[in-house]
């Protein structure tokens, strides 16, 4: 097979699969984002039911208390909850483009009827430089 064609088919895979994982990662990064403004929304109208039972201090105080609740649940989901993890994705789609990066460096250099020595060399520029000494031949 032409090697020029197996490249591009290989390089058309990877970039249609960082374009599904940016899709999915945009997802959890919106929640992210609008949860504390939710948040703040919740307690706006909180407060507004809370103006409602100015004359029962019980209820007022009450109302005053899920208006803060709403707040800090939309700040927490926001930046505790939804924004790690859209980073965490962030992450491990860039490990798994490395990774398959090297997939695609090997096969193209089997292809191009590098020697192994050769190949290893390419190779090893994707593994991290404190895990190589393990790796490396004797």
């Amino acid at each position: 097979m032409d090697p020029e064609f197996v490249g591009d088919v290989l390089d058309a895979e990877l970039t249609i699969m960082e374009q599904r994982h940016a899709e999915m990662r945009s997802i959890f990064s919106q929640a992210g984002t609008y949860a504390p403004t939710l948040g703040v929304l919740g307690a706006v109208v909180g407060l507004i039911a809370a103006l409602g039972n100015l004359n029962d201090i019980d209820k007022l105080g009450h109302s005053i208390a899920a208006a803060f609740v709403a707040t800090i649940l939309g700040i927490f989901t926001g930046y505790v909850l939804w924004l790690p993890f859209a980073n965490k994705l962030k992450i491990k789609s860039e490990n798994e483009v490395s990774h398959k990066r090297m997939i695609m460096e090997g096969i193209l250099s089997l292809q191009a009827g590098d020697s192994p020595t050769q190949i290893e060399s390419k190779l090893m520029i994707y593994i991290p430089q404190g895990e190589r000494e393990g790796l490396s031949r004797e």
